[in-house]
């Protein structure tokens, strides 16, 4: 039987009177659980998670799928064959990186120019500890070829290429085992012929090696963020193809004939063949898609300023969302130290999970992250080998969590292996007892992740007591209340399915692609008819690429936005146009567009002459999304579902006290739970602290108000 419960999403049907049941599946390969939901076309919703297989991510998405099929009574290969679509987050391309497993990668570079990876922004990566060593270039110095080709800033062609140099290169990138080409000319952005030359003969000359230029990348202004995306993109590009070759492989054998979308950081998604070149584009994409689920869950209850959090087993995810929009960024750096500039969700991310590590260094200081047990072996308290204490460890001594019901009871947690990990790690050395331990795990943990939200919002000027707190993750609602109450925000959002967040945020995430070419030019000094024809041509671009996917016309939009800034400056913002404006009158409101916004970021506006450097174009395509249907009202009292009691340590009262514990699977709209109360569901639990009021909403979601005396 279907696992129904209040929350009932509702799509659109392909096969409209079909008498076999459709289903659409999201799947999120986390670095501890794979996170699975799947929606049939009546609107029942069933979620799921199983462990991540690390050494083989696709192992892990199989193995949920299989569950899925069990649990609605089918064969795998008819349940696949029921499947419309699958949207699929993955950690392939972020994990390559942060361990140092992409391809080997030569690069073809002007000549002149062949240390701008090394050279970097021209300052240490900490530029107070001289003792910081330089990361190491992805690119080693002799796979990096200059060669001959040179255009000035004004289209003149200093140099052409030199294709016999080029050649040359292939001989040597081909006796080095090279796997990948980036190439990336100075002034490419502009000016692509010499690179689009260069693709043909690379192509030519190494067939089936993954070949990119940065003109199919990121064309745009700045030569090292260009050259490093561009690198970055052909050490992962491999990997990934090889990946979602292999796992749409093993699902069309399987019997799958549906769609396969991969969600990418710009919190959309696209079709396989899109990624696999645009490989960079699923660099931080697993929490991309978090922030949308959020806006679509708060909407319904007509809340637009949110802050998300999702606390899994390894990371902390939060991301600030003003008036329904989540914040963009353009600048990352993977591990802290490797380039990248292209759109995506601005979600700030720490190593704070459920199973953060706890550890005392030589000072015998406490600490806890950001080195994380993983889904293999794990905290300790699953018994599978490993005895270094985690926060998973320090919830379940605490009392939050129930050793019977972890993941439904599907994983049974062993306290003893907790209390004697805490012990013997923690406690005896700090001299103090495993409670108290336990204790300053979780504060210290809580604290990182209080330091996080503020970093998205204090540190931006804005009041998070403003916000809605909006709460993901199968670890997120047991600490929330304690994050919201550091950050006095009162009131505290949990998605029915929360456990699950960004795997439903694929699902109604939209396709998209972006597009860029840069400008450059003074306000005071723009050609309107010029930035008319730049529209026209990136809106040809977009459309080109939509063509591949099917995607059909009325079935399009696109958000056009500039790069702007004060002369002098060096940081943009980005600001939104329509293509109407881009006259001289809709100029003007993008100038007041710009000097609100920068006043709104930075406190003042300038009278200063502004700046376009570069024009952008979102290309989205709609794919059909779940809907939400109200629920009928069905009782205030909650005392039915209390299933059982257990002593809970609650910081606010500064010990342990008898606790309900409510089954959260069989809660109905309407009903209110006081605290001091713990909600257990399959797959995630609910810490209600005392005096905060917890109410079933009409959607089936839970929405915790704290009292008001924090």
């Amino acid at each position: 039987m279907l696992n129904t419960i209040p929350t009932k999403l509702y799509f659109l049907v392909y096969l409209m009177g079909a008498s076999v049941m459709k289903y659409v599946v999201g799947i999120d390969i986390g670095g501890t659980f794979t996170d699975l939901v799947c929606i049939d076309e009546e609107g029942n919703m069933i979620i799921d998670k199983v462990p991540s297989t690390p050494k083989d991510p696709s192992i892990g998405a199989l193995n949920g799928l299989q569950k899925l099929a069990s649990r609605l009574g089918k064969k795998f290969e008819e349940f696949l064959g029921d499947i419309i679509r699958i949207c699929h987050g993955t950690t392939v391309t972020t994990n390559a990186v942060l361990t140092w497993s992409g391809a080997k990668v030569g690069l073809l570079c002007t000549e002149g120019f062949r240390d701008i990876l090394e050279i970097r922004f021209g300052i240490r990566e900490n530029i107070y500890d001289y003792r910081v060593p330089q990361p190491k270039p992805l690119v080693p110095r002799y796979l990096r070829i200059p060669i001959e080709e040179r255009y000035k800033w004004d289209g003149t062609e200093l140099k052409p290429l030199n294709k016999e140099q080029v050649k040359k290169a292939c001989e040597i990138f081909k006796k080095h085992g090279v796997e990948a080409v980036a190439i990336c000319f100075l002034w490419s952005f502009k000016y692509p012929d010499h690179e689009k030359e260069a693709a043909e003969i690379v192509r030519k000359e190494m067939p089936g090696t993954y070949v990119t230029a940065s003109i199919e990348v990121q064309p745009e202004i700045r030569e090292y963020w260009r050259m490093s995306t561009t690198v970055i993109n052909a050490y992962v590009g491999p990997l990934l193809s090889t990946y979602i070759r292999r796992f749409e492989e093993q699902l069309r054998k399987a019997g799958f004939k549906g769609e396969l979308l991969i969600t990418q950081s710009s919190g959309g998604v696209m079709f396989p063949e899109i990624a696999c070149e645009q490989a960079v584009r699923t660099l931080l994409s697993g929490p991309a898609t978090g922030p949308p689920a959020g806006v679509f869950i708060a909407k319904s209850l007509g809340i637009e300023d949110i802050i998300t959090i999702d606390m899994g087993g390894t990371s902390f995810d939060v991301c600030l969302v003003k008036k329904g929009q989540p914040l963009m960024g353009y600048e990352a750096a993977i591990g802290g130290v490797y380039h990248v500039r292209y759109p995506r969700v601005d979600v700030h991310t720490i190593g704070a999970g459920g199973g953060s590590i706890a550890w005392i260094d030589e000072f015998n200081v406490l600490h806890v992250g950001p080195q994380s047990a993983g889904a293999d072996p794990g905290p300790a308290c699953y018994g599978k080998g490993s005895m270094k204490p985690t926060v998973t460890d320090a919830d379940l001594v605490l009392g939050y969590l129930n050793p019977d019901y972890f993941l439904g009871g599907e994983i049974k947690l062993k306290p003893d292996l907790a209390y004697k990990a805490i012990k013997e790690n923690i406690a005896d050395p700090l001299g103090i007892d495993v409670s108290e331990a336990a204790k300053s795990i979780v504060a210290i943990a809580d604290h990182n992740m209080t330091d996080a939200i503020a970093m998205v919002s204090v540190r931006r000027g804005e009041d998070p007591r403003k916000y809605t707190l909006v709460t993901a993750g199968g670890a997120g609602p047991v600490h929330a209340a304690r994050l919201a109450k550091e950050l006095r925000i009162r009131k505290i959002l949990i998605p029915r399915f929360s456990s699950i967040f960004c795997a439903l945020g694929s699902i109604i995430s939209d396709i998209r692609h972006d597009f860029v070419t840069s400008v450059v030019s003074r306000v005071s000094e723009l050609d309107i008819d010029e930035m008319r024809e730049l529209a026209a041509k990136l809106k040809k671009e977009a459309d080109q690429v939509l063509d591949r996917e099917g995607i059909k016309p009325e079935n399009r939009y696109y958000n056009y936005s500039w790069d702007m800034r004060y002369e002098g400056q060096y940081h943009e913002i980005d600001v939104p146009i329509d293509e109407s404006e881009l006259t001289k009158e809709g100029l003007q409101r993008i100038i007041e567009r710009f000097h609100e916004r920068h006043e709104a970021l930075y406190g003042y506006r300038d009278v200063t002459d502004m700046e376009v450097i570069n024009f952008r174009l979102a290309a989205f395509g709609r794919v059909v999304k779940p809907s939400r249907k109200k629920q009928a009202f069905v009782s205030e009292d909650a005392s039915k579902h209390i299933k059982a009691e257990r002593d809970v340590y609650f910081f606010e009262i500064g010990d342990y006290t008898r606790t309900p514990i409510y089954d959260g699977d069989a809660l109905e709209v309407g009903n209110k739970i006081t605290g001091p109360a713990v909600i257990e569901q399959r797959t995630t639990t609910i810490v209600v602290p005392p005096k905060a009021l917890l109410e079933v909403t009409e959607y089936g979601d839970y929405v915790m108000t704290l009292p008001e005396q924090l």
